[in-house]
């Protein structure tokens, strides 16, 4: 909450006695959508519509081959029930996640964009599941694409537009999750043609997470100057600050020993203890210990920080990844 002096009060109401003094508006709260998976427990997604204007709930894959859906994991309509009695709006991700791979298979997506038929009885059967299971709207998680998608993309998030509008109504959105670039280059080698996009998404959320991980050497998690890149290379390909969501994470990571891995927020800071360390450059904590581990791992201290720098922005919002691993702060 924020509280002003007696100063600043005083100064308030002698321009407005006044009329003389131009008080400039201050930037609007950042728009919250948290994340809940199948699993995640219902108290905490309750809880997280304090806050939270949607909850974006992981959802349902593609089938190998693309060609149409997985079934829908059964906790789904209970999680957007939970969202809806908080007074939240909830949305349905889509993704290639492969459990054979374990990670988000480029041959899935190629597959599902490459041809238009397929498309669009995708983009059909996900509208229909959403209006069964009394969600708002749909969300396109397709990751690890390659520059070949582009074209592909763009008609797919056209053929989700029209089924979604038709199945629950016009003003029923449709979003994406974008995978983090610094780069034009880097936006399109992974599938995105960020401007054409722009014609039929709503709303999208860059992931500004994952910039370290188990598959790199040891670092953040999703720095702020990082982040702040990642913006502003999507800004120049053509999307609008009030149509971003900034991506934050609710985990850490740790390197090293037989615990390389992701961690929650509150098992890295009891696996650091006094190792941890904070630092104001990259909005997170970080841990070396003696036997040679190393963690990075972002909390409700680094949340706050890029809710600022989000509103600093003047993005739409925010996206926390997930409420899984951590509860979404106040």
């Amino acid at each position: 909450m924020i509280r002003w002096s007696a100063l600043a009060v005083a100064v308030v109401l002698a321009c407005t006695a006044l009329s003389g003094c131009a008080v400039a508006p201050r930037a609007s709260r950042p728009v919250v959508e948290a994340y809940a998976e199948p699993g995640t427990a219902a108290a905490r997604v309750r809880a997280a519509t304090e806050h939270a204007a949607t909850i974006g709930i992981d959802g349902v894959t593609l089938t190998e081959d693309g060609s149409g859906l997985e079934p829908l994991p059964d906790q789904v309509r209970s999680l957007a029930r939970t969202a809806h009695r908080g007074g939240a709006g909830a949305e349905l991700l889509v993704s290639n996640f492969s459990e054979s791979l374990g990670d988000f298979s480029p041959d899935t997506g190629t597959a599902l964009l490459a041809h238009a038929a397929t498309r669009r009885h995708v983009a059909r059967e996900l509208a229909a599941l959403a209006a069964r299971n009394h969600l708002d709207g749909v969300q396109i998680d397709l990751e690890s694409l390659r520059a070949r998608d582009r074209a592909g993309l763009v008609a797919f998030a056209a053929a989700l537009e029209s089924a979604v509008h038709d199945e629950l109504g016009a003003e029923a959105p449709v979003t994406m999750a974008v995978m983090a670039s610094t780069s034009a280059a880097g936006f399109r080698e992974t599938g995105y043609d960020l401007r054409a996009l722009a014609e039929h998404v709503d709303r999208f959320v860059l992931m500004t997470y994952d910039q370290h991980g188990p598959w790199s050497r040891p670092g953040s998690v999703g720095s702020l100057p990082w982040a702040q890149r990642v913006v502003a290379a999507a800004e120049r390909e053509g999307l609008p600050a009030d149509r971003i969501d900034l991506g934050i994470a609710g985990y850490g990571y740790v390197w090293g020993g037989r615990t390389t891995g992701q961690v929650s927020p509150a098992r890295a800071r009891a696996v650091a203890g006094h190792a941890a360390r904070w630092s104001e450059r990259t909005g997170e904590w970080s841990a070396t210990l003696p036997d040679g581990r190393e963690l990075h791992w972002s909390d409700a201290r680094s949340y706050r920080a890029r809710v600022a720098l989000a509103q600093r922005l003047g993005l739409h919002g925010v996206a926390l990844w997930s409420l899984t691993t951590q509860a979404l702060p106040d």
